[in-house]
């Protein structure tokens, strides 16, 4: 057998990469989360955008009870499930934003709120959504993250603090892979814009951190003399020729 032509590694390597920066049908995060639903995954780097896809009020069938504690418990778990598949992971301040107005209320009290508590952890409690703080979402959804636009949400739902550490490490490795090579600051700032958020503030710069030092631990990204370049891991795919999504591993 010949020894390959200097250079014919790399090539390759550069053609699995672009094929996996421009998904087909089953390279999407929709597909990717249906597969890691099936077989588990510890992280997918997904590489298609969308806007933020709200919840429709209309599609939770809450309205026409006087009370929040009228509603069956039924109905109530429901909606939150389908809440967490539409825009799971979700912080509880949204998940109890759409409840509210899916059900016709305007303000959440105590009572309110702890059955909002209640709900999400009878619904962990049967391993249907993971909990994570106060982050709610489809186990898939923390190992599949789907990078969203979160610009046309109003102010007061497009916080960072509402979006899970997932997809703010997601979109900081897309954002040092799609340019090659970025100073550190400059990687938080363009992984903030490209999800809809204006500026890098001494607050948003805290709260990438842990994000960031996660990337960093899991080789998604890695530290060059004080840059930040793409990971090993950042392509890594999980592999069964069985299974109908396969890649390089």
């Amino acid at each position: 057998m010949s020894a390959a032509r200097p250079g014919t590694l790399d090539a390759l390597i550069q053609v699995h990469q672009h094929l996996i920066r421009n998904p087909g049908s089953t390279e999407t995060c929709a597909a990717w989360r249906a597969y890691c639903r099936e077989h588990g995954c510890e992280w997918v780097t997904t590489w298609d955008s969308q806007p933020y896809r709200k919840t429709n009020p209309d599609d939770l069938s809450l309205p026409g009870h006087g009370r929040f504690d009228d509603i069956p418990q039924e109905a109530l778990d429901e909606a939150v499930l389908q809440i967490v598949d539409t825009e799971g992971p979700i912080h509880l301040f949204i998940l109890t934003r759409r409840l509210l107005d899916a059900a016709g209320f305007s303000r959440a009290g105590s009572r309110i709120q702890a059955r909002i508590h209640e709900a999400r952890a009878r619904l962990g409690a049967q391993g249907l959504i993971r909990l994570d703080g106060e982050f709610s979402g489809r186990p898939e959804q923390f190992a599949v993250p789907c990078l969203r636009d979160w610009s046309n949400l109003p102010d007061a739902l497009r916080q960072l603090d509402h979006v899970h550490d997932s997809e703010l490490m997601l979109s900081l490795v897309r954002t040092v892979t799609e340019t090659g090579t970025l100073e550190r600051d400059t990687a938080m700032n363009d992984a903030l814009h490209r999800m809809g958020f204006i500026r890098l503030t001494d607050n948003a710069r805290d709260r990438l951190q842990a994000p960031l030092e996660r990337a960093l631990e899991m080789a998604l990204v890695v530290n060059r003399n004080g840059d930040l370049e793409a990971g090993p891991k950042a392509f890594h795919r999980p592999r069964s020729p069985a299974d109908p999504i396969t890649s390089l591993g």
